[in-house]
């Protein structure tokens, strides 16, 4: 079972306070129940088509699922989350995926006659956004980043039951996956076993590379990153990496959300890869608190700013802040991190699933892991002459969640405007958002 502490089940939380995290590790030997409810079966991996895993007397056992004829997809808590393992469905930033959970890419009886629009669903657009183009996706596309414009090419994680690559996926709108990896995410001594590997399902691009991750299972979670150059063919760079669960990219640099780098091991915080030359430098550029429940989500607005955030201890629900461009600079120069609850908090109201860049602000998914209730953005203006705080401004929702019968399942950057991926029962898509001139 992965150990993350912000994606255990309830019993994997008790048994971590009681001491005995490494059998649940093991696979909950230790005292004979394996499981509380569906939630602590995430780690299964997923489940044929037309079953999904339950909680049976304490076993995880395959059930089948009455899809009602449509679409059963990759719902009920089949889809891996932007971390290390099954957790019905997470993404987000250039990554992360949230899954609508069961019965929301209307496949189910209960969302055949529900009316929905050809390319948002049954998600409503609010006041102030309006929608660009769209194009198929996939199903086996769990992350999407961009270049920079005018231009946008982008590029995909790809998962399947032996492997975890990196693809290119078109020019923007004309998306298609290529037809053969750039090259694997994991590392030569995972590459016998990818099914021991839990895809972080983050990717980010820093102007000439592609950055992908995963962990394995182990207390803290040991990890790894890949930088695949995507275009001169040198070799993929593999990077230790424990706990690693988002990054964002800026030119010649990716900050990794994590608990090490290379050989730094300085616990959770935000981790530099400088990768302007050879061999790549790491540098850790924000501090977490002491006791953090898990590493968290991670975004980057147009003007530089940075949101970076993590799970807290006891609750496990994500908080972010924000952190200028500045500060992070003098960060990497000085090799002294942020201190990150010092700067100022982004107040998303909720928990949320999934971050990614919007502009001069960022978009999250608010809601659970189970389901999205909204896709909201928050504006982020620097402080005046550099030295003033970071602004964060009020929620703006862009699309609001009518029902379960279209999932979002991750959200990424495309220059100033918002990729988000939807699913129902017409398929998977990306929608491009924009702010309303």
């Amino acid at each position: 079972m992965r150990t993350d502490m912000k994606r255990m089940g309830t019993k994997g939380q008790r048994a971590a306070l009681m001491g005995a995290l490494l059998a649940v590790v093991l696979g909950g030997t230790g005292c004979g129940e394996e499981c509380v409810d569906s939630f602590d079966c995430r780690d299964k991996g997923v489940a044929p088509e037309g079953q999904s895993w339950a909680c049976v007397e304490e076993k995880c056992t395959q059930v089948t699922v009455d899809i009602g004829g449509a679409d059963a997809g990759t719902d009920a808590g089949t889809q891996t989350d932007a971390g290390t393992q099954t957790d019905a469905g997470t993404g987000t930033d250039a990554g992360t995926q949230t899954d609508g959970g069961t019965g929301t890419d209307g496949g189910t009886a209960q969302c055949d006659s529900v009316p929905r629009e050809s390319v948002l669903g049954t998600l409503q657009l609010q006041t102030g956004f309006s929608v660009a183009e769209s194009a198929d996706l996939s199903p086996e596309v769990v992350s999407v980043v961009s270049t920079p414009g005018p231009t946008y090419s982008l590029f995909a994680l790809r998962q399947t039951a032996t492997g975890r690559d990196v693809f290119a996926l078109g020019t923007w709108p004309d998306v298609k996956l290529g037809d053969a990896a750039l090259d694997t995410v994991l590392a030569p001594a995972d590459r016998a076993d990818p099914s021991g590997t839990f895809p972080s399902y983050f990717l980010a691009h820093d102007g000439s590379r592609v950055l992908a991750g995963y962990t394995k299972n182990g207390f803290p979670a040991p990890g790894s990153v890949a930088v695949v150059e995507t275009s001169d063919r040198e070799a993929t760079t593999y990077l230790n990496a424990p706990d690693n669960y988002t990054a964002v990219g800026t030119p010649n640099a990716f900050f990794i959300n994590g608990g090490g780098l290379d050989t730094l091991s300085g616990g959770p915080g935000v981790y530099a890869l400088v990768t302007s030359s050879k061999p790549f430098s790491a540098v850790k550029v924000v501090d977490f608190p002491a006791q953090v429940g898990g590493s968290g989500f991670s975004a980057i607005a147009n003007n530089g700013i940075a949101v970076f955030g993590y799970a807290q201890q006891d609750t496990y629900v994500n908080v972010a802040h924000a952190v200028s461009g500045t500060k992070l600079e003098a960060a990497l120069s000085s090799r002294t991190p942020v201190v990150l609850t010092s700067e100022p908090k982004v107040d998303v109201g909720s928990n949320f699933t999934a971050a990614a860049g919007f502009g001069n602000g960022v978009a999250v998914v608010r809601g659970t892991f189970s389901g999205a209730t909204d896709v909201s953005r928050f504006p982020l203006t620097p402080g005046l002459g550099g030295g003033q705080p970071v602004s964060v401004g009020t929620r703006e929702p862009v699309l609001n969640a009518a029902d379960a019968c279209t999932a979002v399942e991750l959200v990424s950057s495309l220059g100033s405007d918002l990729l988000v991926g939807v699913k129902d029962v017409n398929g998977r898509r990306l929608v491009r958002i924009r702010q309303a001139q």
